[in-house]
């Protein structure tokens, strides 16, 4: 059953694959050589190793972060969900200076704030669409700068998850977004046009 439905999520991006058609050659770069960047990396093994039981999706979403940290080189990450190891272990391979900081999805409003108390701007930030999703992310959008990416995890879960991203697509406060159906990308930075780019991941 999974299989058939990713083979049609695939089917219905089929032209939005490695960067075809997209204008910015910036946002090029980043869907060839980031998103769907298909060198084998030697770490892939390390992590087929420790992580060998982990499904095809996680897998390839746990690559995809890999390769997102190694392209920012951030000097930490703040992560919003249950599985923080894994996350926490692809992004340290990418960049070893990025450290991770979780905050449990059992996390209150209270606790929120007194985690992202602790810093200025985040760099990088991922967020499950569990639990008090929206009260998080409404949360850590205090901290972001220029520079902060934040990736959306879930963003095709239900009718709800689908409503929320589509509000962030729309919302001129977010400049560029990717949109990978499994997860969404959120960039920053307002010097670059508005645009929302599909993407066969």
């Amino acid at each position: 059953m999974h299989s058939i439905r990713r083979a049609l999520v695939w089917l219905r991006r089929s032209r939005h694959s490695r960067g075809f058609g997209v204008q910015s050659p910036w946002a090029y770069r980043f869907i060839r050589y980031v998103i769907n960047e298909h060198y084998p990396y030697y770490s892939y093994d390390d992590f087929k190793i420790r992580w060998g039981n982990t499904c095809r999706k996680e897998r390839k979403l746990c690559r995809l972060y890999f390769r997102i940290s190694n392209y920012l080189q951030s000097p930490f990450a703040v992560d919003y969900s249950e599985s923080c190891d894994i996350f926490s272990d692809h992004v340290n391979t990418g960049c070893s200076n990025t450290a991770v900081y979780n905050i449990p999805l059992h996390s209150t409003p209270n606790d929120m704030d007194c985690i992202l108390s602790k810093y200025k701007t985040i760099p990088l930030f991922r967020l499950s669409l569990e639990a008090d999703y929206k009260t998080m992310f409404a949360k850590a959008l205090l901290k972001t700068d220029m520079q902060s990416v934040f990736i959306v995890e879930g963003i095709n879960r239900n009718a709800e998850t689908k409503r929320f991203w589509k509000e962030i697509v729309t919302s001129k406060r977010y400049p560029t977004t990717f949109d990978l159906y499994y997860c969404g990308i959120i960039f920053f930075n307002k010097k670059r046009y508005k645009e929302n780019y599909i993407v066969n991941f």
